[in-house]
C-alpha cells in the first residue's frame, strides 16, 4: 500500500476520533476548551432553554466522524481496486 494511502487512512482515523468524542464525550471535549460543563437538567427546564454547546458539538461531532472514515475509506478503496 503506498504511503500516502495510510497517511490518508492515519488523518481520517484522527478525525473520526476527535468527532467520536466531540458527539459522546462532551465533557471531555468541554474541559478541553475550557467551557462549564453542561447546566443541571433541573435549571435548564425553569429557564426554558437547553444549552447550544451541546447541539453544536452533537452535530459537528458527528460530521467529523463521517468525513472522517469517509476519506479514509474511498481513498483505500480506491487503491484497491
Amino acid at each position: 500500500m503506498p504511503r500516502y494511502v495510510v497517511m490518508v487512512d492515519t488523518f481520517g482515523l484522527l478525525l473520526a476520533m476527535t468527532g467520536f468524542c466531540m458527539a459522546f464525550r462532551q465533557e471531555f471535549v468541554r474541559r478541553l476548551i475550557r467551557q462549564p460543563s453542561q447546566p443541571a437538567k433541573n435549571q435548564t427546564a425553569k429557564a426554558g432553554h437547553d444549552d447550544p454547546l451541546t447541539y453544536v458539538l452533537r452535530i459537528s461531532g458527528v460530521m467529523i466522524m463521517i468525513f472522517g472514515m469517509v476519506i479514509g475509506g474511498m481513498v483505500t478503496m480506491i487503491n484497491l481496486a
